[in-house]
């Protein structure tokens, strides 16, 4: 859903807006917030980009289910991606939204 040459960008935008939001968001929200920086996607595919996130080893976010709603929160690690300290493969190194 949304195209693979951009999922690196998406995925550091999805980890800095939780970060810059206080370390917790639902599927709803961050897709109304990534609306905002220019990245109109389905709320099932920013939920898919969440569970990458918490999944392949890297423990950058907390997944919980509430309801209809995906919830994530940020990890250590999430943290120090988005705040430029550590560089995974298959995020973007650099801040979004600025």
């Amino acid at each position: 859903m949304i195209p693979a040459p951009i999922l690196p960008l998406v995925r550091r935008a999805i980890l800095d807006l939780i970060n810059d939001v206080g370390g917790e968001e639902n599927d709803d929200v961050l897709t109304i917030m990534l609306t905002g920086l220019g990245h109109r996607f389905p709320r099932p595919a920013v939920a898919e980009q969440m569970r990458w996130l918490a999944d392949h080893g890297m423990k950058l976010l907390e997944i919980t289910d509430v309801g209809s709603y995906v919830v994530a929160a940020i990890l250590p690690n999430g943290r120090e991606v988005a705040e430029g300290r550590l560089k995974l493969d298959g995020i973007w190194r650099h801040k979004t939204g600025r």
